[in-house]
């Protein structure tokens, strides 16, 4: 019922009307997605880079960990 729903909706693309307009006004940038990666959406893309980086070392450390046989259970 919802995706019947959905698609009785109009589609609002302001948004990406805003990105689109701007990504070379703005930032001086052709190529739109690095621009909104980039400039406009920066900070949290570093903030996504510094999780997964985090992850990754959690990972590493997980392989790496190799227990005793009387520490075993």
């Amino acid at each position: 019922m919802v995706a019947l729903q959905v698609h009785h909706e109009p589609i609002v693309t302001a948004t990406s009307d805003f990105y689109g307009d701007n990504a070379y006004k703005m930032a001086k940038g052709k190529n739109v997605v690095n621009v909104i990666l980039v400039d406009f959406r920066g900070i949290d893309t570093l903030f996504e880079t510094v999780v997964l980086s985090i992850a990754a070392i959690g990972v590493y450390n997980l392989l790496r960990l190799r227990l005793k046989p009387t520490e075993k259970e």
